[in-house]
């Protein structure tokens, strides 16, 4: 296992117990066994050791899912995600790290939505494809904030018929109003 790798397994397994803002690089190299300088060759501090964890198990998996002709998939992809991973994704949550959180999913929401335009309206104009990307990548991302804030207590399914009762459609629609 290579040393980035080794050190976010390590930091995912300190954050089932430490909140993510009380772990310091001691503790977190300590743990994993590793040399602090060997931690910082490879990160200049814990959020970018987040940023690196987020990126690497969301953002190279919804990669496929940016040209999908439904959103659907990415975000139930998404929802496994942090399902599979609450403490982790709480603990960010509910630290002084929430905003980055918050920004993270919105950049996901964000590229989900516009690569879908991408694929389902190859002529939208790039103004509009933002818009629509802006609007329901923020529509999405505050939906997975208040469904982290409940502590996840409406089920997956329940929260993706949602979604699709709120969103279904909705891209399509905006598209056909507004371009000639």
């Amino acid at each position: 296992m290579d040393t980035k790798k080794h050190l976010a397994n390590t930091l995912k397994e300190v954050m089932q117990t430490v909140p993510v803002d009380k772990i310091t690089i001691n503790q977190l190299t300590s743990a994993g066994n590793v040399a602090r300088n060997t931690f910082y060759y490879h990160f200049d501090d814990i959020n970018s050791l987040l940023e690196y964890i987020y990126g690497v198990e969301i953002v190279q998996q919804l990669a496929s899912y940016k040209r999908v002709k439904n959103w659907q998939d990415g975000l139930k992809l998404l929802l496994d995600y942090i399902d599979d991973n609450q403490k982790f994704c709480l603990n960010t949550f509910k630290s002084v790290n929430r905003n980055f959180l918050e920004k993270f999913l919105y950049r996901v929401a964000f590229d989900m939505v516009t690569g879908v335009v991408d694929d389902t309206h190859p002529n939208c104009p790039n103004k509009l494809r933002d818009e629509i990307g802006n609007f329901y990548g923020l529509a999405l991302s505050s939906q997975l904030i208040q469904w982290l804030t409940t502590n996840m207590e409406e089920s997956k399914p329940e929260f993706c018929e949602r979604m699709n009762r709120m969103l279904g459609g909705s891209i399509d629609n905006v598209f056909e109003h507004n371009v000639d």
